[in-house]
């Protein structure tokens, strides 16, 4: 069972997808541990990236911070400080956000110390705002305004000094007093610590004042000079102090606490970094393993891909390029092609068993084609000849019966020539038919596209069965009014073909009553609908027999053809035209009382008839065509009779009568014709031949030729025409196609 699972192509072929998508299930999930492991080290490198950036920022906002505390402590603005306050939120809150996430340990101790100087750093903004505003209350409040009262002091002093003395030291004190102020600004603004002693000498100096001896009010004014001195030396120390305790928190705690968290910061990213470094060199170790992982499945599938498609070439398209091959020649009619793999038991082995068997019918099917093909032509030559044989004949029957009717019958004898020219016209209809019916199973029916004036059809039709309808004693009915005055489009000779054909069975099926033909006109858009009906209250239609009405050879009943006669053949050939006109015969009858048979024809409206010529049939022998010289050529020696008897009906008496074609072809040699009557089928020489030849004497180039032939097929014709002759007669002549033929060519014979 295996064996034969296996020996299957399309099992084969399964395996080795299976195999293809079990070394790519595998490839996934290794390919998906290598990838997870390539994006957590992605994820990790951002996530340090972050970090290491996150880091960096607060690291420079320190650094901010710290230069903003300078600044306020130099300008002193509310505004610096709400900075200093908001800057220090931000820090806080990016440095809390990196602590809540994921901290490598080596790193954790780092963030923990910075925790802790932010802490300590929260808790020395209020101290600091505190002291700077001690120092700025001192150094720019208590500080001037103490040695602004000096200044007034001592300008006091000297507006009481009455002698040059008094006046000479109080501009020393005043001096004095500036130096003073002015060292201690220096000292406590500039950092300018060799001020200090300048400082306090001025104090000592201050301190000792030399009183006068005479002038007690200079002596009170020293006295609260010394005073103010002392108190502006109070406020001096103290706001070294102020200073003191204001640059030690920014300059020392804060300032090194700034250092010290800048330190952290560059040792925790360079932490940071080197960890970093560390999940790159994972990240390539990975992507490299990724790589040469894929190298290898790549190859292996590419090699396992190769062998594959090896493996469907040679044991599959080969195969079927091979069979391929046979299918061809077998389609060309070669049936010798060899059928390789019969021995596989796969599907390839099943198809060349059918290209075997497929052998065996086209050969089959070719040799019953071929046969078809034998019989149809045996089928189309034996109608043909039948055609010519019996319409050779039936020419002298009914041409000698025509020529008999002019002479003196008795009644009796009149009555006998009715019979045989009835009996001939009747024979003629079969062979017609036969003929019709072979050329529609043959598809060699072309239809043609004329306009056809329906009130004129009409008309036709009725002149046609009126005294049939009479002899017989019913009513014909056509329908006839302004509705019915239309010009459309159609094949008027097949149109009325069928029309005669369904009113020639209702007047010959009806023994008492009416048969009617109606006409109903539809038109939609640009399309022309005309519903013609045939209606009849003769012997009617069983249910039964309807299904077979349109065989070829068949009637209702095996007895109409015994009591009403006919082949079958009409309603057959009327339906078969009518499938070829789009336009299905359809059928309603009952038994004892009618039938109708209808059908929509469909089609387009005409403006106006177009007349490429005057019918022959409007033509009245007004001419005298006794001038005429013709030649007839017919090698049987009836039909010369009959044609040469014709013709003398015309008053035409220079007749020449050729056996063949050979005789044809001497006699236009040394004479000159007006007309030449050619047979197409003659011993010796046909006519096709002979007019050829004729046709390159000089004196018969536009001499008119007309064919005399049995032969009524469409190719028929077309062989005439192709072989120079220019016009067409059909036997048995008919005296008024003769009529025509010579009316229209005696015009260009009389021009030449």
């Amino acid at each position: 069972m295996f064996n034969k699972i296996v020996s299957s192509i399309a099992s084969k072929i399964t395996l080795a997808l299976v195999v293809v998508f079990a070394i790519l299930v595998i490839s996934y999930f290794i390919m998906s541990q290598r990838l997870n492991s390539i994006e957590k080290s992605v994820q990790s490198t951002a996530e340090i990236s972050h970090y290491s950036l996150e880091i960096l920022k607060t690291s420079k906002d320190i650094v901010e911070l710290q230069r903003d505390i300078n600044v306020y402590g130099v300008s002193g603005s509310a505004s610096i400080f709400d900075k200093i306050k908001e800057n220090f939120l931000s820090i806080e809150t990016r440095l809390n956000s990196i602590a809540s996430g994921k901290i490598h340990p080596s790193e954790q101790m780092y963030i923990d110390a910075m925790l802790e100087l932010i802490v300590r750093y929260k808790s020395n903004l209020p101290t600091f705002h505190k002291r700077h505003e001690i120092r700025e209350s001192l150094l720019e409040k208590a500080l001037p305004n103490t040695y602004f009262n000096g200044v007034n002091l001592l300008n006091s002093l000297k507006a009481v000094a009455i002698t040059p003395t008094e006046k000479q030291y109080s501009l020393e004190l005043i001096d004095k007093w500036h130096s003073l102020h002015h060292d201690a600004l220096l000292y406590l603004n500039k950092k300018d610590y060799s001020k200090r002693q300048n400082v306090e000498n001025i104090f000592k100096l201050l301190s000792k004042l030399n009183y006068a001896v005479s002038n007690d009010r200079f002596n009170e004014k020293l006295a609260e000079v010394s005073n103010i001195s002392a108190q502006y030396a109070k406020v001096f120390r103290k706001s070294i102090q102020a200073n003191r305790n204001y640059l030690t928190l920014v300059n020392v705690v804060m300032s090194g606490d700034s250092i010290e968290f800048s330190s952290l910061a560059n040792r925790l990213r360079e932490s940071s970094l080197q960890r970093l470094s560390k999940i790159k060199l994972q990240s390539d170790k990975n992507i490299n393993e990724a790589e040469s992982i894929l190298s290898i499945l790549s190859i292996g599938i590419f090699c396992y891909l190769v062998l594959l498609a090896i493996f469907i070439q040679s044991h599959v398209s080969f195969a079927l390029k091979r069979l391929t091959s046979s299918f061809s020649s077998f389609l060309k009619g070669d049936f010798s092609a060899p059928i390789e793999d019969l021995n596989r038991r796969d599907e390839i082995g099943k198809l060349a068993h059918a290209a075997d068997r497929f052998r065996l019918l086209s050969k089959a099917l070719n040799d019953a084609k071929l046969e078809a093909e034998r019989v149809s032509k045996v089928k189309s030559e034996f109608l043909a000849n039948m055609s010519h044989e019996i319409r050779t004949p039936m020419n002298g029957i009914l041409g000698m019966a025509r020529q008999l009717e002019g002479t003196p019958l008795t009644s009796e004898q009149s009555s006998m020539l009715n019979i045989i020219q009835s009996s001939g016209d009747s024979l003629l209809v079969i062979i017609n038919d036969i003929l019709d019916l072979s050329k529609i199973e043959a598809s060699k029916i072309e239809l043609e596209h004329t306009v056809v004036d329906l009130t004129l059809l009409l008309n036709e039709l009725e002149q046609l069965f009126v005294h049939q309808a009479l002899d017989k004693g019913i009513q014909l009915f056509v329908s006839k009014s302004e509705d019915t005055e239309v010009l459309f489009y159609a094949d008027k000779t097949r149109l009325k073909q069928v029309l005669i054909n369904l009113l020639g069975n209702a007047i010959k099926f009806t023994e008492v009553g009416s048969v009617s033909l109606n006409v109903h006109i539809h038109e939609k858009n640009n399309e022309l609908v005309l519903s013609f009906s045939v209606s009849d209250t003769g012997i009617g239609i069983s249910e039964d027999n309807i299904k077979d009405l349109f065989e070829a050879f068949s009637q209702a009943d095996t007895s109409i053809t015994r009591r009403f006669g006919g082949t079958g053949l009409g309603l057959t050939i009327s339906s078969k035209l009518l499938n070829l006109m789009d336009a299905p015969l359809q059928v309603k009858s009952e038994l004892g009382k009618g039938t109708q048979f209808y059908f929509d024809f469909k089609t387009k409206r005409a403006k106006s008839i177009e007349r490429a010529e005057i019918s022959t049939d409007d033509i009245t022998l007004d001419l005298n065509l006794s001038h005429l010289s013709v030649l007839v050529v017919e090698d049987n020696e009836i039909n010369q009779i009959v044609i040469e008897a014709l013709l003398k009906e015309f008053n035409i008496t220079d007749i020449t009568i050729a056996s063949d074609g050979v005789e044809a072809i001497e006699e236009c040699k040394f004479n000159a014709f007006d007309i030449v009557l050619m047979d197409m089928q003659m011993p010796i020489m046909g006519g096709e031949e002979a007019a050829q030849h004729i046709r390159k004497m000089i004196n018969h180039v536009d001499t008119p030729i007309i064919a005399l032939t049995a032969n009524v097929l469409k190719e028929d014709r077309q062989r005439c025409f192709d072989s120079g002759m220019d016009d067409f007669v059909s036997k048995p002549i008919n005296f008024d196609s003769l009529k025509g033929v010579l009316t229209k060519w005696s015009n260009k014979a009389n021009t030449n």
